[in-house]
């Protein structure tokens, strides 16, 4: 189905695939009922394991070249400037290859169709390898027996080219739209004057386009039953685990509908089938999908206690009407893409029942920014009051490893002091419901997975400060919220653990994982908000990827900001959602000592070391500052620290 310039809807069929959890595996509770799923409801279709004997000649997969180009190659009328990896894939073995997937730089595509013997294949993946090193696999998951299983890795030095001189665009093909970005109102910069390029591409609009992706998928849908919660008037599916365990339980290939709405600086996937989550979000200028992408579809232990089990699929997903993971994380939502200004809106709907509370999430992405929106929409259409749960879960791996390092950050504002646990693993922690002191506990900082042990979530309950990261320091990239408190009073994060974690084998077959962010409009999973009859609830939050600061420590609407000091040093990073140009400054005990005039752009982060001077205290407070031209104040960071 095309996606035009008028709001189309993407309406999709079923496919079963949640937000915080109890770590101790669940059962399905008895006092559910279920009942048979409705018949009517479609599931995706299988491709199923092929059952071939094999023959005796075997072939031998190698990626044998790679080159970093745009999709379209070294073609003139390219409309995006997203730099990717082109593989040659070729079977050197005497015998034919089966299905297999290839990987590079955290993407994965599967060659369904395989890959006959003496055989050659060319492919491209999105993103690169950073300091110019790439490196890809094909076969990493074993599925094609071959007469040499040490050479199916490639690590080589290549360059990144410039762009191709760009030449008149052709008309846009059918389910795209292009929304051309409105002129900045900003001056150009005086600084530097950019020098004169023979061929300058126009930064590209955001577009729309529907696709297809592929997942390995547990045969769990044969094996749901429907049960009905008389509170909130919803059927939910609950899983017959059991009888599910004793089917043999082996995955096949699913193919899934995706729509990915694009800018220049981000790519973002969505899932309708799968609780129409932000399936993946792409940070361009890295190259690195900055969300968790699960390999296979496969039931866990947790979800909310009464359904009893749950999708970790990866990316954002919705949460509703109860707490843990909700409901609706595996039914299909409804699509809807719309272009607004420069940019294009994702509608995302449960339901249009008018007999139970529903949610409709606005995705948004502008042309020339590095952030998109997410808003949340809660609705009682009902003639009755009604206490509902709800929290956006994002399930977070920066990085482009598809899983966190031991550096990675929980990052709040320096004013939360204190949070509420959830649950832990480690006994020597505060028990759920009781407050911690953060980030340090018995001199152990938990900012750090490395210094984790168990598994661990916490509220901060309520939310201050108006955002919440994650920045993995190894990986040098994380990802950012922020959100209107006053509104939005939740904000927890989870982890499963580092010294003595929960083995990934829950919920994937890779050994991947993740860490968690969640927001909404309570301040726990033990509280509610109450929708009058006929009544909604709205807010609006800012998310983006951020790379290159070494560190954050403060973020809002337009900045996310690093600052550090020692040895007489300060060290500043700073990195823009859009285009902005202004003061930097550098403050020692409120007394300013460094000042530079910047322009910067997302993708581009500023980093500094300033020298403090001769005469330095030991200790004081420093403050970086974003200054507009104006005399305001875009965004800043104090913090107390040791100088030298």
């Amino acid at each position: 189905m095309g996606l035009l310039p008028t709001v189309v809807a993407v309406l999709l069929a079923a496919g079963l695939a949640g937000c915080g959890r109890q770590k101790t595996p669940l059962l399905p509770s008895p006092a559910a009922s279920p009942t048979p799923a409705p018949a009517t409801v479609p599931q995706p279709t299988a491709t199923p394991e092929s059952t071939a004997t094999p023959v005796p000649l075997l072939p031998d997969l190698v990626v044998s070249s790679a080159r970093i180009e745009l999709e379209t190659g070294g073609a003139c009328d390219y409309r995006s400037t997203a730099l990717g990896t082109r593989l040659t894939v070729r079977n050197l073995g005497a015998g034919d290859a089966g299905r297999f997937y290839v990987e590079a730089n955290g993407a994965q595509e599967l060659v369904a169709a395989g890959l006959a013997a003496g055989g050659e294949l060319s492919l491209w993946l999105p993103g690169y390898g950073q300091a110019d090193v790439t490196e890809a696999t094909v076969d990493g998951t074993g599925l094609v027996p071959e007469s040499d299983e040490a050479n199916n890795t490639f690590s080589e030095m290549v360059p990144i080219p410039t762009l191709p001189a760009p030449c008149t665009a052709t008309a846009l093909s059918p389910g795209i739209f292009t929304a051309t970005p409105a002129p900045s109102s900003l001056p150009a910069p005086t600084e530097t004057p950019a020098p004169t390029a023979t061929h300058t591409p126009k930064p590209p609009g955001v577009t729309v386009r529907e696709g297809q992706t592929t997942i390995a998928t547990y045969p769990y849908s044969a094996f749901t039953l429907a049960a009905w919660s008389e509170a909130f008037q919803i059927s939910y599916p609950v899983l017959d685990r059991g009888a599910y365990e004793a089917s043999g339980r082996a995955p096949t290939n699913v193919t899934y509908r995706t729509v990915t709405v694009e800018n220049e600086y981000l790519r973002l996937t969505f899932l309708p089938e799968v609780g129409g989550r932000l399936y993946e979000v792409v940070y361009k200028p890295t190259g690195h999908r900055e969300t968790y992408r699960n390999p296979v579809l496969k039931p866990s232990p947790w979800g909310p206690m009464e359904q009893g089990w749950w999708l970790a699929a990866g990316g954002i997903e919705w949460c509703l009407p109860v707490e843990e993971h909700g409901y609706e994380w595996g039914v299909p939502w409804t699509l809807e893409a719309r272009p607004e200004g420069s940019g294009a809106v994702v509608t995302l709907r449960d339901t249009t029942a008018t007999g139970r509370v529903r949610a409709s999430i606005e995705v948004g992405l502008e042309a020339g920014v590095g952030y998109f929106t997410i808003r949340p929409r809660l609705e009682n259409p009902t003639g009755a009051p009604v206490a509902v749960k709800y929290w956006t879960n994002a399930m977070l791996a920066p990085g482009g490893k598809n899983a966190p390092s031991a550096d990675l950050r929980f990052v709040l504002p320096d004013v939360v002091t204190e949070v509420t646990v959830h649950s832990r693993g480690d006994e020597w922690l505060p028990g759920p419901g009781q407050r911690m002191a953060w980030p340090a506990v018995e001199g152990k900082d938990l900012s750090r997975l490395g210094n984790w042990n168990r598994w661990l979530g916490f509220f901060e309950d309520p939310a201050v400060g108006e955002f919440a990261a994650v920045y993995d320091v190894a990986y040098d990239e994380g990802m950012v919220r922020v959100f209107p408190a006053g509104t939005a009073q939740g904000a927890k994060a989870f982890a499963f653990g580092w010294g003595d974690p929960i083995a990934a084998s829950n919920w994937t077959d890779d050994g991947s994982s993740y860490v968690e962010l969640h927001g909404g409009p309570a301040s726990t999973f033990d509280d509610s908000v109450t929708l009058p009859a006929g009544g909604h609830l709205a807010w609006t939050e800012v998310w983006y990827p951020v790379a290159g600061l070494g560190g954050l420590r403060q973020a809002n609407a337009t900045a996310a900001l690093n600052l550090q000091a020692g040895g007489g040093q300060a060290q500043i990073g700073v990195a823009v959602t859009r285009r902005w140009k202004g003061d930097v400054v550098l403050l020692l005990d409120g007394q300013e000592i460094w000042r530079a005039g910047r322009t910067l752009a997302p993708g581009q982060p500023l980093r500094e070391s300033i020298a403090l001077g001769p005469d330095v205290p030991e200790t004081g407070d420093l403050t970086l500052r974003l200054a507009a031209p104006g005399g305001g104040v875009d965004a800043e960071y104090r913090a107390s620290m040791r100088l030298r």
